[in-house]
């Protein structure tokens, strides 16, 4: 038996700013419901929260919320209340029992949050979180959630998941962050041209859904021989197009991560090659664009980078995840730098030219407009890269702002607004190596989806730092982890593809260590065999061991000029790169064995 609505909206008409959002709007939200409320920028997202939280009022039309059910929101706002701790602030206006004092140090601490501290020495990230801990402590019937994720580390997101899995509640979330929304959601509520369209599979399945929508609706149109306004239009394309542009960005990023695996092995190469090898790879070779020598750095006691040596090859996109406060913006900070390690080295290239998108948005001065920053020497045009412009209405448009507001002040935008506007600079010119730090923060999808489309074009080399797992996967060809204590690991691949080498993690360990067992036993068997064949084949061995130099040496030189087509070729040909990442692997498997076989043969030699 289905069970009654816990809130009811009925022919609800609903207007902002003398605009009409929506007209005779109609929706039940029903005990552990867990609804995922999504849609372009000024749609009406947060509009339509604050209408299922009671605090817009309707021009006309009725909301029914059952008596004595209670009311969790968290919103964008970040402000608290002054001359309280963290634990007073979240039990202000709660019922205390034993309950919730052991729930506040639960939330707490897997917030990562200090409920000793005072308020009004939070940042703006911990504000937020104390805000999202008295929302969850409250335990309400219906819980709301705009944004969570922001200024969240993805330690924090995933116990979040977890916990919004089970929370016992009817849940409505505003939220970006496709994973998040995939895990925890069993509802979509899609604002769409003052509709509003309900999915009870949850988002997991929101492209194919949505796209058979777009389809029925632009097959009726046609039908009418009308056109999309220009409304929906951005939709009509944005939706069906990214199911393909995902397609193709995916076998796209394959061959990028393909080619760095390669080009990485070639330029790593100096660090195990035997003795008799005399190519070496320096620090500026071509491929590298920065190197990081036995980097260390510290924070009083606290170890943040130690002994850390990467190079950073051309066309590479780096994704940086970590625990806040393990060393990530230091890192970013030694890069462009700001701040100078404690050991070591970084080494860029003569060439390099750093476009840094700050996540504090300090590029961004309140008082100027946005045509100002824009067009910081004046005029009506932007200037790109390669010397090329761009009339500022028309660059506006592809960040999606009307470009009629471009004479208003940067300080009167919302959040999402001035991390757009922040965007439109840093990528109008980005140089040749571009550096955002939380780039995804306060962007609804369709801007997300213009962002990795915009990416996908970037020649660069791109290190980012985000929360966003689905934007990783989209974005990054290797993951940099930070692990806490110095440690940092590079990872193949995206952040699925981290997440996994980490569940394999344990099992490749204890097989690792069982294979050694094997290889040193049978290492004995095999030096102590290879004595007495020795006596017997002398003149053979020493033959294969006087060649195998020239052999290796022009296995590597082979690899050496496959990397090099690779790198340069203008055939973007997947089949043609396949083919030549193919050969190099066929070519690099023979050198491991040459390597293996000489290594075999010196030691035989050494032991007669």
């Amino acid at each position: 038996m289905k069970s009654s609505p816990i809130l009811s909206v009925r022919e609800a008409t609903i207007s902002f700013a003398k605009k009409v959002l929506f007209e005779n709007l109609s929706f039940n939200i029903f005990p552990r419901d867990c609804v995922c409320l999504i849609g372009k920028n000024g749609v009406g997202k947060t509009t339509l929260m604050n209408v299922i939280a009671g605090e817009f009022e309707l021009d006309c039309g009725d909301r029914f919320l059952v008596p004595g059910a209670l009311m969790g929101y968290l919103t964008q706002s970040e402000k608290l209340p002054k001359d309280l701790t963290v634990a007073e602030f979240i039990l202000s206006g709660i019922k205390i029992d034993e309950h919730k004092i052991y729930l506040i140090d639960i939330i707490c601490d897997n917030l990562q949050i200090d409920k000793s501290a005072l308020t009004q020495n939070l940042s703006g990230g911990q504000k937020r979180r104390a805000n999202l801990a008295r929302a969850l402590v409250l335990e309400p019937d219906i819980l709301l959630l705009d944004e969570p994720t922001n200024h969240l580390d993805l330690e924090v997101i995933e116990w979040l998941e977890e916990y919004l899995r089970g929370f016992r509640g009817a849940l409505v979330v505003i939220s970006h962050d496709r994973k998040f929304l995939e895990r925890i959601s069993n509802k979509v509520f899609w604002l769409r041209a003052g509709q509003l369209k309900v999915n009870t599979n949850g988002y997991k399945n929101f492209d194919e859904w949505s796209r058979g929508i777009i389809e029925q609706e632009q097959r009726q149109l046609d039908n009418l021989q009308k056109k999309v306004n220009l409304e929906s239009g951005w939709l009509q394309t944005g939706v069906t197009g990214r199911r393909k542009r995902n397609i193709g960005r995916l076998h796209y990023l394959l061959e990028l991560r393909t080619k760095l695996e390669a080009t990485r092995k070639l330029v790593n190469a100096n660090h195990n090659q035997i003795k008799i090898v005399t190519q070496k790879l320096e620090e500026d070779a071509p491929q590298v664009i920065l190197a990081l020598n036995n980097v260390s750095k510290d924070f009083g006691e606290k170890k943040l980078i130690e002994k850390f040596t990467l190079k950073i090859l051309r066309g590479e996109r780096i994704g940086i995840v970590g625990k806040n406060g393990t060393g990530k913006s230091t890192f970013l900070k030694m890069i462009i730098g700001e701040t100078k390690p404690d050991m070591g080295t970084v080494k860029p290239a003569k060439d390099i030219n750093i476009s840094y998108f700050d996540q504090s948005r300090s590029a961004i001065k309140p008082t100027s407009s946005i045509q100002e920053i824009l067009c910081d020497s004046g005029g009506d045009y932007v200037k790109l890269a390669n010397g090329k412009t761009a009339h500022i209405c028309g660059y506006l448009k592809n960040f999606m702002f009307d470009p009629n507001d471009r004479e208003a002040l940067a300080g009167t935008l919302s959040g999402g607004q001035q991390n757009r506007l922040l965007l439109a600079k840093t990528l109008a010119n980005p140089g040749n190596f571009m550096i955002l730090d939380e780039p995804t923060n306060d962007l609804d999808m369709d801007t997300l989806d213009m962002l990795v489309d915009y990416l996908e074009r970037y020649q660069g080399t791109l290190i980012v730092v985000s929360h966003d797992r689905d934007f990783l996967d989209n974005v990054a060809t290797s993951i940099l982890a930070f692990e806490g204590n110095g440690v940092v690991e590079s990872h193949i691949g995206g952040y699925s593809d981290y997440i996994n080498s980490q569940k394999q993690a344990p099992s490749l360990i204890k097989e690792s260590q069982e294979r050694s067992l094997r290889d040193s036993q049978n290492l004995v068997d095999s030096k102590d065999e290879g004595v007495k064949q020795l006596k017997k084949t002398s003149y053979k061995y020493k033959y294969e061991l006087e060649k195998l130099p020239a052999k290796i040496e022009k296995l590597e030189a082979k690899i050496h000029e496959l990397s090099e087509e690779l790198s340069n070729t203008e055939d973007r040909n997947s089949a043609n790169l396949a083919h030549i990442s193919m050969e190099i692997a066929k070519y690099q498997k023979e050198l491991d064995a040459a390597e293996n076989r000489w290594l075999e043969l010196e030691e035989i030699n050494l032991n007669k």
